[in-house]
């Protein structure tokens, strides 16, 4: 074979060999820095916002319960820390509504729904969070109740000292301040459901001047004055509740019933210019904003017992031992004028239903802070808790 043929062979053989196959190193690397970089994007910003959250005084396993619980941003745009928080969010028991009581408040500080209802209540009437946390730091539930019923207090503090001086005095059960928190009738809204039972009338909340219960009965004389009347619910109670007191050996009548708006009103007035305006705001109240309109109090009297004083009276004892079971409360407690905002009666009593009684006679609180904590209506809807928390509280309150 000439050099020609050679050379010519040798070209054919290179132009079917096949092209060499240059592996690109880059497409393996690259899953493994994609990997690399989404771990790096989850971690990174996990561990700065975790240094973050031990800086604010955390140790890891609470800033791991705190992401948890979802509450990283929250915590870190506030600043939010306390022993006491950082304890119920290690243990689970955190509310997160309530945040503000759990950082004003030291640790083993307990918490129930009774408070955490208290709380919501509050910010409804109009309080804010730093004052909230003041009361809830300061005071004692017992004690924080009562602003449900007196006027908006805009400098907390005042009030706060003032329980605290009189504390020891009040130790017994009683409310009583050295200062007033109210002022009658300046704060006026319309009684929520004026037929209801349990409806509130008091300082604050009227009936109107055409509102008569349409269901008035005349109360029989051999347990009453003549003349005396009262819704028909309310009157069976008061005469069953008088025959069985009879029957244990206890005698007393219905002294007083049912007034309609014009006769409160002539009676106010006759106090008014006879005994001055706070005698006449504090032993009757004017038109509008007396129970007796309602026609489901009732004032009693002991039959043989001639006491001035009724508190005095064996029939009273009787009546405060057992008056709930038949659904009525004593009204106007001794002790808690600061409260009710009207003087002291133990002769005078409401009825509230035979199921509601109990509960109020076992809470120990006025029948003013018992409906503006459970049975009033809300401002706001968004500062109700969940009705479990609330059916909670009023089980924790009664019983």
């Amino acid at each position: 074979m000439s050099e020609a043929d050679k050379t010519v062979k040798k070209k054919n053989m290179q132009k079917k060999r096949k092209p060499r196959r240059r592996v690109r190193w880059w497409l393996l690397i690259l899953p493994v820095v994609i990997v690399i970089a989404l771990i790096a994007a989850f971690r990174i910003p996990k561990a700065l916002s975790d240094s973050k959250v031990r800086q604010l005084g955390y140790t890891q396993q609470e800033a791991d319960a705190i992401r948890e619980m979802g509450l990283i941003d929250l915590i870190l745009e506030n600043g939010y820390y306390s022993r006491h928080l950082a304890d119920e969010i290690l243990a689970g028991t955190l509310k997160r509504n309530y945040i503000p009581l759990y950082l004003a408040t030291d640790p083993g500080t307990e918490f129930t729904d009774r408070d955490f209802l208290l709380y919501s209540r509050l910010l409804d009437a109009g309080y804010e969070e730093d004052q909230l946390t003041n009361l809830f730091g300061s005071l004692r539930f017992r004690e924080i109740v009562p602003l449900l019923v007196l006027d908006y207090q805009w400098n907390e503090q005042i009030y706060i000292d003032d329980v605290i001086a009189c504390r020891e005095n009040n130790a017994g059960g009683t409310f009583v301040l050295e200062n007033s928190y109210h002022q009658f009738y300046r704060m006026k809204y319309p009684a929520e459901n004026p037929a209801a039972v349990d409806v509130l009338v008091n300082k604050n909340y009227y009936l109107p001047g055409n509102y008569s219960p349409s269901d008035l009965t005349e109360v029989t004389t051999e347990y009453a004055v003549d003349g005396m009347r009262l819704r028909k619910e309310a009157a069976n109670a008061a005469l069953k509740m008088c025959r069985e007191a009879l029957d244990e050996g206890y005698a007393f009548f219905i002294s007083g019933s049912y007034q309609d708006y014009v006769s409160i009103k002539k009676l106010y007035e006759y106090y008014l210019s006879n005994r001055g305006e706070l005698f006449a705001d504090l032993e009757v109240g004017k038109e509008g904003f007396s129970e007796f309109q309602t026609g489901l109090s009732a004032s009693f009297a002991a039959t043989y017992e001639k006491y001035e004083d009724f508190s005095e009276t064996e029939c009273y004892q009787w009546l405060s031992e057992n008056a709930q079971k038949y659904g009525f409360i004593e009204r106007y407690p001794e002790g808690m004028e600061d409260i009710t905002l009207c003087a002291a009666d133990p002769s005078y009593f409401r009825y509230v239903g035979k199921e509601l009684a109990p509960k109020v006679k076992a809470s120990s609180l006025t029948y003013d802070e018992y409906w503006c904590l459970l049975l009033k209506g809300w401002e706001n809807e968004s500062n109700k808790p969940a009705d479990s928390m609330i059916e909670n509280a009023e089980k924790e309150i009664t019983e």
